[in-house]
């Protein structure tokens, strides 16, 4: 049985959206599609003043200036998407609607993960968990495509401690670190 005081800050919650922006099968299909829509529409916007027979000097112009804007997209693509998740974020913190609390205790029991907040309690099965990711920075408990458990390093007493922890999960979950 394991008992973790954890402390979430914004920058952990960020971390994690990023992590699974980059790394889970549907964040890397929405940065694809988020990279082949803008080239896609700027197209689409050249054939619309090719076929009304605009001026050729602004076709020109136009396949000049949204060529730009294509390439700008497709390389900057990540990093404004992560952008507009931390403005997102952000938003909710200034709105007092984080989805996640800031101090809670995890509780890794012999039937079930519990996860106590001041506000909310969540209580998982260990079969109901769909994968175990160790970050650079964390420990991600996912039970569902795009719900987790984070779980900073700093929140376990040492290293020792972290890998008990992770083999006792491993062990009740039947899942593998990923």
């Amino acid at each position: 049985m394991f008992h973790i005081e954890k402390t979430i800050t914004l920058e952990d919650y960020l971390a994690f959206n990023e992590y699974h922006l980059i790394h889970s099968k549907q964040g890397k299909k929405a940065l694809l599609m988020f990279k082949i829509l803008t080239p896609f529409l700027s197209f689409l916007a050249i054939l619309v003043f090719w076929i009304a027979e605009a001026d050729i000097d602004l076709i020109i112009a136009l396949i000049i200036s949204l060529s730009i804007v294509s390439i700008i997209m497709s390389f900057y693509s990540k990093k404004i998407w992560l952008k507009a998740i931390k403005n997102n974020i952000k938003k909710l913190e200034k709105d007092g609607r984080l989805p996640f609390e800031k101090v809670s205790t995890f509780i890794l029991n012999d039937d079930c993960i519990i996860e106590k907040g001041a506000k909310t309690q969540t209580s998982i099965q260990y079969d109901a968990i769909e994968k175990i990711v160790c970050s650079d920075q964390a420990i991600y408990v996912y039970f569902s495509a795009i719900q987790a458990f984070v779980i900073p390093f700093r929140s376990f007493e040492s290293d020792e401690h972290k890998n008990d922890f992770l083999v006792f999960l491993e062990e009740k979950s039947t899942k593998s670190l990923m």
